[in-house]
């Protein structure tokens, strides 16, 4: 039943945290994903520009991995 919904005493407050963590795996997909459609369109940019869109994609998956650590890690690590 814990499971079935949020409303209840105990269940929204052992949600909050489980939701902030799903949150931030989806932030972090997210960013892996919006990386992966920019390389896709590399192809339609001048060479010129392929280098820079390489950094903000390095960046970005940079990002993700960050946050990844971070919820591997726990809240421990981050000090607050």
């Amino acid at each position: 039943m814990e499971s079935a919904g949020r409303h209840g005493d105990g269940t929204a407050a052992s949600a909050t945290p489980t939701d902030s963590v799903v949150d931030r795996i989806q932030e972090a997909e997210g960013l892996v994903e919006r990386s992966l459609a920019d390389l896709r369109e590399l192809d339609g940019l001048p060479v010129s520009e392929h280098v820079a869109r390489f950094d903000a994609v390095h960046d970005a998956l940079t990002d993700a991995l960050n946050r990844a650590d971070e919820l591997l890690s726990g809240p421990s690590s981050s000090g607050s």
